[in-house]
């Protein structure tokens, strides 16, 4: 995907911002922008191929992957 190597972190190589700027139409060729710096990152469907990817390599691994960062971590039960 041009501007991200999609194996390490979310930086758009131009201007290394994790933003983005989401297309309004959200058809599979629209073009997702660098927040940063306004470089075309690549399409919609590129983005979320890289970030299916991203959460499917990180499931694997033995930490605990939340797709929605909003979502607090849930408390552990008290017996």
């Amino acid at each position: 995907m041009t501007g991200m190597d999609g194996t390490a972190r979310f930086a758009c190589r131009n201007c290394d911002s994790p933003s983005i700027t989401i297309p309004a139409d959200l058809t599979d060729d629209a073009a997702v922008l660098c927040s940063g710096c306004q470089s075309v990152i690549g399409s919609w469907i590129d983005y979320k191929s890289f970030i299916s990817r991203s959460i499917h390599s990180e499931a694997r691994s033995s930490r605990r992957v939340c797709i929605d960062p909003i979502i607090a971590p849930v408390a552990e039960p008290v017996h």
